[in-house]
């Protein structure tokens, strides 16, 4: 039976040609059933999981990935760092989580045990995320609900993100905030995902995660930010953003109809494409992206502009439209890989999909040869922009960078079916 049940659960979130954020509207009749067995299988694969515990007095702060084509540890390298961090949370430290989609009990039950031990433990999750509710179930009953106790799980309005003014959008965003960790150790801990606390963005969807301790600038820019989701409070809030370090933070919504207000077109206005190194040498910067959606049709002309100019493009993605679609073929020096990966041939499971949003500049950027990355829960997808709360990090530390690099050329080789891309799952 176990084996069944595993099966199960890592499939639950899409079918073979469904978008990942499928279940953002109520599923079908016929899936309202599978939902129920899938959240018993849930409940019993958190039965079975071992507890985790404070066995260690740090966690570690270099980037973690996933890999859907490796082992059960490989493929829940992410989820097993939100766990330690959870676990090892001091008691009387705040937790903050922003998550869009929270279906994992023992994450839940963590957060529970987390609040008993006299962390205090706060919550913000997409109303959707009641589709499967049983995790959220377990934090109502632990957490309880009334945002002026010191723990608490809340939820934004239904069909709405927390603070956009739109009447669509999600709450998109994928961070957790300790304040202590390890008696001290570990102070303003940031980790930034781009995966949602699901066992299909585990098991079958690659996905990264940077911690990042001891910045206090970038703390508390992320608390600040956390602090106004539960609010509500639309008419207040304006797109944000900070500088902390090698980090800077950008929180969205943000507010415009063009380009002028596009973050990301702003961020690819700093490449210069072609330059001359010390020794004399002609350069060309590269742009690399592992990025799940690729909607956004100012930020696709963007890149085939960069390609136009001598950039040297290449983009790893899981959706695109017909718009974008276009504009990122037929130019010299733009490569696209699609991934959208059947590899069981089984319907009811998702596909293997890149479900990162990481995209990284190595050359002439703002006016310096250096290496720059950003990574977080933003899409290249209008809602992502100007709908939904979402979290961006640029990160401009040479380690990290390469980390991610590698992590990129990883998807690059199993992307499935990769520069054969001139097909409907990849188009839609």
């Amino acid at each position: 039976m176990i084996p069944t049940l595993a099966r199960t659960l890592s499939g639950h979130l899409s079918r073979r040609h469904a978008s990942p954020h499928a279940f953002a509207q109520p599923p079908a009749p016929g899936k309202r059933v599978a939902g129920v067995l899938l959240a018993v299988a849930a409940c019993v694969a958190a039965l079975l999981a071992p507890a985790q515990t404070a066995d260690a007095a740090t966690v570690p702060t270099t980037p973690v990935f996933n890999k859907p084509t490796g082992t059960g540890a490989e493929q829940e390298a992410i989820l097993a760092q939100v766990r330690s961090v959870i676990a090892n949370a001091d008691s009387g430290s705040v937790l903050r989580l922003a998550m869009y989609h929270l279906w994992d009990e023992t994450v839940a039950a963590d957060l529970g045990a987390a609040k008993a031990r006299g962390v205090s433990v706060k919550v913000v999750l997409d109303e959707s995320t009641l589709e499967y509710r049983a995790s959220y179930d377990l934090l109502k009953s632990s957490l309880g609900t009334s945002t002026s106790a010191a723990s608490w799980v809340a939820l934004c309005a239904q069909g709405r993100s927390c603070l956009g003014t739109a009447t669509t959008g999600i709450n998109h965003n994928k961070f957790l905030l300790a304040s202590s960790i390890g008696d001290g150790a570990q102070k303003n801990v940031v980790v930034q995902l781009t995966s949602n606390l699901t066992p299909s963005n585990y098991k079958r969807y690659w996905n990264s995660s940077v911690t990042v301790a001891g910045n206090t600038a970038m703390y508390d820019g992320y608390v600040d930010y956390f602090t106004r989701l539960p609010a509500q409070n639309r008419t207040a809030w304006s797109y944000t953003y900070g500088n902390a370090g090698d980090y800077k933070y950008y929180f969205f919504p943000r507010a415009g109809s063009d380009a002028t207000t596009d973050t990301v077109v702003n961020a690819m206005d700093n490449i210069t494409c072609r330059w001359t190194d010390a020794a004399g040498t002609a350069r060309r910067t590269t742009v690399h992206a592992a990025m799940l959606k690729i909607t956004r049709q100012d930020v696709a002309d963007k890149l085939r502009a960069l390609a136009g100019q001598g950039c040297l493009v290449d983009l790893v993605y899981s959706e695109t439209d017909s718009g974008t679609w276009n504009a990122l073929h037929g130019v010299s020096g733009l490569t696209n890989r699609c991934y959208q990966h059947n590899d069981d041939d089984d319907l009811d499971t998702p596909n293997r999909i890149v479900h990162s949003k990481n995209w990284m500049v190595d050359g002439m950027y703002a006016g310096t040869v250096q290496k720059v990355m950003f990574t977080g829960s933003h899409n290249w997808s209008g809602p992502a922009l100007r709908n939904n709360d979402e979290a961006m990090l640029r990160i401009t530390t040479p380690s990290v960078f390469d980390a991610f690099e590698a992590n990129f050329q990883a998807v690059r080789s199993a992307a499935v079916p990769g520069t054969s891309d001139n097909v409907a799952a990849c188009k839609s």
